[in-house]
């Protein structure tokens, strides 16, 4: 087996270039854009060839937060494969369900209250007629035990949809567990799980959106940083954003529902920002403060 080399790079000025990479500057437009406000203005938008790392301490939501941007992405008829290593994927229809209801269920109503109350039931129909219609064609949930898997399902789709889909992983902690070998060092196991990711990332041009957790030594009020996620130096490196989910004490009491910030705490093209949101757990939503 022939060792794999790569090209001798070429000595070129920038007078020879420029032309070439102002063609690459006025196409360098995100392909997708969420339906979700504060996503775009944290991100720009989805991105080929990007991947994005959402942190958040247990219960702050982020899984519903990956939902809700996953469902808004399949809705405007784009590819979404969502890996979910955490919840199984009813659970996820089900969070999709209530939020097509818009407030006429709750998660709590389901199947319950749905199958003893005819009001119950017709806002379940409905929304499920409009999950059917919208969601389902351009939604894939799926559980892996390997990197590589994804890889191959990213091409699967291409190859059946002729598009590459948005993929959401929930969550990196428990996918390096799953694809290390036993017995294999945490922060060995994350670090090559995201160097995989990567791999995908830049070979299929496809876009990432990670759900991660965080060191516990973050769960209280210490000002969010790059060394929350886990103690890998990986993860800061390799992603080219990262945003925290997190308390908003600010507006803790402003607000009968929980109020929380979506923080960008790397932006590798864009400038640092916020965004208030609100979240309302029952109806598995968040929404946007303005």
């Amino acid at each position: 087996m022939q060792p794999v080399t790569s090209p001798i790079p070429q000595l070129e000025f920038e007078d020879a270039a420029l032309d070439k990479h102002l063609g690459l500057i006025s196409m360098d437009r995100p392909k997708i854009v969420f339906d979700f406000g504060p996503a775009n203005r944290l991100l720009g938008g989805i991105y080929p060839c990007q991947m994005t790392a959402f942190g958040a301490s247990p219960g702050a939501g982020k899984t519903t937060l990956m939902g809700q941007l996953a469902d808004g992405v399949a809705a405007s008829g784009n590819p979404v494969l969502f890996i979910t290593e955490e919840l199984p994927a009813h659970k996820l229809v089900c969070k999709s369900l209530v939020r097509l209801s818009k407030g006429a269920l709750t998660l709590g109503d389901i199947p319950e209250n749905v199958a003893a109350d005819t009001t119950s039931l017709a806002a379940f129909e409905a929304a499920v007629g409009c999950y059917r219609a919208t969601i389902a064609p351009n939604i894939s949930y799926a559980s892996v035990s390997s990197v590589a898997d994804i890889g191959r399902l990213v091409g699967e789709c291409i190859h059946a949809c002729g598009k590459t889909p948005v993929v959401f992983i929930d969550y990196l902690q428990l996918l390096a567990t799953k694809s290390a070998a036993p017995f294999a060092d945490e922060r060995l196991a994350i670090n090559d799980c995201v160097t995989q990711l990567r791999a995908v990332c830049n070979t299929y041009g496809t876009s990432l959106y990670v759900a991660s957790s965080v060191s516990r030594e973050f769960y209280g009020s210490k000002p969010p940083s790059l060394k929350m996620f886990g103690g890998a130096s990986t993860v800061e490196y390799s992603f080219d954003n990262a945003l925290y989910l997190h308390e908003d004490k600010e507006r803790c009491d402003a607000f009968n529902r929980k109020a929380l910030k979506l923080t960008a705490i790397k932006a590798r093209y864009r400038a640092l920002d916020s965004a208030p949101l609100t979240f309302d757990g029952a109806h598995a939503v968040f929404r946007e403060v303005v």
